[in-house]
C-alpha cells in the first residue's frame, strides 16, 4: 500500500504546484476559464430536465387536444440555454488558446530561470542532463493541459452530478450500470500512464542523443566540418535507427495497449445495452412516462460520456502529472554551494587582494586532484599570468575564484573575505572574465558590449572607450549599421564575424564591466601577434589598481605580467617575473625557449 499512496501523494503535490503556476502566470484568466467551464457544464441537467417536460406536454397536447401555445415557454427556454452553452462553449475556445499560452511563458521562465542560475557542478553529471531533458519536454503545453484538464474535470462533475440526479430519481441501479461501464477503462488508462512514463524515462538518455545528433546536423557551428569530413549521411543514419529503435519500442507498447482497450470496450458496451433494456421493460409496463423515458435515455447517454470524459481527464491528469513530477524536481534542485543567510559584504576597497591558501579540489564525480596545496597571492595592481600545460589546474583557479564550486580543503578568499561566507551574486559582479571558450551573441554589436554590465543604463563614452581599448574599432566601423548591427548569420541581416573580430567583442564586453577583478583565458587566442601585442599593452596600462590575472600558452604575451606562475599537477611549481624565471633555468625556462626557438 506504500507505493500507491506514495505515488497518489505526489499525484496531487504536481496538480497543486501545476494550478498555482497557472493561477500565478494570470489570476483574472484563471478565474474566468473556471467560469467559462462551469457554467456550460450546469446547463445540460437543466436542458435534459426540461426535455422531459416538453415531452410530456406534447403527449398531453397530443391526447387532450390542448393549444399548442403552452409549449412556447419551454422552447424559448431551451433555445436560450442552447444558445448560451455555445456562446460560453465558443468563447471558452478562443480563451483558452490565450491561457495556455501565459501558462506556458510562466513555465518557461521559471525553468530558464532555474537552468540559468544552477550550480555549475551539476553540469559534470551526465544524470543531471537526462533530468533537464525530462524536466524540459513538453513543457511547452503540459502545464496548461493538465491546468485544463483539471478544470474540466470540475466542469464534468458538475454535468454529471446533475444527469445521476435525474437518474437516481427513476432507478438508483442505473447509476450503478453507468458506473461499472467506466472503471475497467479507468483502470486501463491508468496502468498506460504509468507504463508510458517509464518508457519515457528509460527513453532519456537515447532521445538526449538523437536531439544533440540532430543539432549537429542543422547548426551552423558544426556545419563546415560535416561537409568537409562528409560526416553528413553517417549522423543522419545514426539519429534514424535511433528514432526507429524508440519508435518500434512505443508501437508495441500502444499495441498492448489497444488489445486490452479492445475488450474493455466490449464490457462497456454490454453494460451500455443492458441499462437500455432495463429502461425499455419499464417504458413497456407503464412505470415510465414518455418524457421521463426521453429523459432516462439523454441522462444516461450524457452521463456515460461524462464519466467517460472524466475518467479519460483523470488519466491525462495521472499522464501531464507524471511528467511534470520532473519539471517541479528540477525547479526544487537545491544549491550545491550553500549560501549564507548573512553573508559577509566584499569591501569597497580590495586591499587584501587575491589568496589561494593550501587550496585542495576536485571536480564532482572524479578521482583526480585538479588543485593540490595551491598557493597564491595576488596584490590590487598586480597582473599575474598562469602558465602551464593542459589539464594543470589552470581553469580551475578561475572557476574558484569565480565561486562556480567551493575548494575541498584549504580557502578561497578576495578583499580578506573567505568566498564561502560571500554571496556569489556579489562576488561576480566585482569581477570581468572573458574564457577561452566565450559565448558569442547573435544579436547586436552594442548589446554584445553592453552585456558587460547588463541592466545598467547604457554610458556610451565608455562604451567606445571598451572598443577602442580592445582594438574592436575597426570591426564596429566595418559594420552597416555601426553598433546597431546585428552579429552572426542566426538572424535576417546579421554580419559573419571572424574568430578574432568575435575575440575582440568579447574582449570589449570585458573591459566595458569595469570590474575590480579581471580574468583572461587565452583572451587573444584568435588575434594576430601585432594586435595581441597592443592589446596586452593597454591591458596592462588599463589595470588602474585592479587584480588581473591572465592565462595563456603563448609566452610572448605573459612577459608582460608582473608575475608568472607555473602550474604543474594543481600546485604552484615556479613563481616570479619572466626574467627571474628564466635565470632559473627550470620549466618555465625551458618551455619558453621551446616557442622562441619556433621563430628562430
Amino acid at each position: 500500500m506504500g507505493a500507491p499512496k506514495r505515488r497518489r501523494s505526489r499525484l496531487a503535490r504536481t496538480v497543486r504546484l501545476t494550478i498555482l503556476m497557472a493561477w500565478s502566470a494570470d489570476p483574472g484568466s484563471f478565474c474566468l476559464m473556471i467560469g467559462l467551464a462551469l457554467v456550460p457544464a450546469a446547463i445540460p441537467p437543466v436542458v435534459v430536465v426540461m426535455g422531459k417536460h416538453l415531452v410530456d406536454l406534447v403527449a398531453e397536447a397530443h391526447f387532450r387536444g390542448t393549444s399548442a401555445s403552452a409549449l412556447v415557454p419551454t422552447v424559448v427556454a431551451l433555445g436560450v440555454l442552447t444558445a448560451l452553452q455555445r456562446g460560453l462553449n465558443s468563447i471558452l475556445a478562443s480563451r483558452q488558446e490565450l491561457f495556455a499560452r501565459r501558462v506556458y511563458l510562466e513555465a518557461e521562465r521559471r525553468f530558464l530561470a532555474q537552468a540559468a542560475t544552477v550550480d555549475l557542478g551539476h553540469f559534470d553529471d551526465s544524470d543531471w542532463h537526462d533530468r533537464v531533458a525530462r524536466a524540459s519536454r513538453d513543457v511547452s503545453h503540459r502545464p496548461a493541459n493538465l491546468t485544463w484538464t483539471a478544470i474540466n474535470v470540475g466542469g464534468n462533475l458538475v454535468t454529471s452530478i446533475g444527469m445521476l440526479g435525474i437518474l437516481a430519481s427513476l432507478n438508483p441501479l442505473l447509476v450503478a450500470l453507468v458506473a461499472f461501464s467506466v472503471v475497467p477503462n479507468v483502470l486501463i488508462q491508468k496502468r498506460m500512464t504509468a507504463r508510458l512514463y517509464a518508457f519515457w524515462w528509460d527513453e532519456t538518455p537515447e532521445d538526449r542523443e538523437r536531439v544533440y545528433l540532430g543539432e549537429l546536423l542543422h547548426l551552423p557551428r558544426t556545419a563546415k566540418e560535416l561537409r568537409s569530413f562528409h560526416l553528413g549521411p553517417h549522423l543522419e543514419d545514426r539519429h534514424n535507427r535511433l528514432g526507429l529503435r524508440q519508435y518500434e519500442r512505443m508501437r508495441r507498447l500502444y499495441r498492448a495497449y489497444e488489445a486490452t482497450s479492445l475488450i474493455i470496450s466490449v464490457v462497456s458496451g454490454l453494460t451500455i445495452a443492458l441499462a437500455y433494456g432495463l429502461v425499455a421493460d419499464r417504458g413497456v409496463a407503464g412505470q415510465l412516462t414518455a418524457g421521463d423515458l426521453t429523459a432516462v435515455i439523454a441522462a444516461f447517454a450524457a452521463l456515460s460520456q461524462q464519466i467517460s470524459l472524466i475518467s479519460s481527464s483523470m488519466a491525462l491528469l495521472d499522464q501531464n502529472a507524471a511528467f511534470l513530477e520532473d519539471y517541479f524536481a528540477f525547479l526544487a534542485v537545491p544549491p550545491l554551494l550553500e549560501v549564507r543567510a548573512d553573508p559577509i559584504p566584499l569591501p569597497a576597497g580590495l586591499e587584501a587582494g587575491i589568496r589561494f591558501s593550501d587550496v585542495h579540489f576536485r571536480y564532482p564525480g572524479s578521482d583526480e586532484k585538479a588543485l593540490q596545496g595551491f598557493e597564491l597571492w595576488i596584490r590590487p595592481g598586480e597582473l599575474v599570468a598562469l602558465v602551464g600545460e593542459n589539464g594543470a589546474g589552470k581553469t580551475s583557479v578561475v572557476k574558484l575564484l569565480m565561486r562556480f564550486y567551493d575548494p575541498d580543503g584549504g580557502s578561497v578568499s578576495l578583499g580578506g573575505v573567505d568566498l564561502r561566507h560571500c554571496d556569489p551574486v556579489e562576488l561576480r559582479s566585482r569581477i570581468g572574465v572573458l574564457f577561452q571558450d566565450y559565448a558569442t551573441y547573435e544579436l547586436s554589436a552594442r548589446e554584445n558590449i553592453l552585456f558587460g554590465r547588463a541592466g545598467v543604463p547604457a554610458d556610451e563614452i565608455q562604451v567606445w572607450n571598451a572598443i577602442e581599448a580592445a582594438r574592436a574599432a575597426p570591426v564596429i566601423k566595418g559594420l552597416r549599421q555601426g553598433l546597431d548591427s546585428k552579429v552572426g548569420r542566426l538572424f535576417d541581416g546579421g554580419h559573419d564575424l571572424s574568430g578574432g573580430e568575435w575575440q575582440r567583442l568579447a574582449l570589449a564586453r570585458l573591459l566595458y564591466r569595469d570590474a575590480d577583478v579581471w580574468i583572461l583565458d587565452e583572451p587573444t587566442s584568435s588575434l594576430d601577434p601585432e594586435a595581441e601585442a597592443a592589446i596586452f599593452a593597454e591591458l596592462r596600462e588599463n589595470l588602474r589598481g585592479r587584480m588581473g590575472i591572465v592565462i595563456s600558452h603563448r609566452f610572448s604575451t605573459v612577459r608582460i605580467a608582473d608575475r608568472i606562475a607555473v602550474v604543474s599537477d594543481g600546485r604552484i611549481a615556479e613563481l616570479g617575473t619572466h626574467e627571474e624565471l628564466i635565470g632559473l633555468g627550470g620549466r618555465y625556462a625551458r618551455l619558453f625557449e621551446l616557442q622562441a626557438a619556433a621563430y628562430r
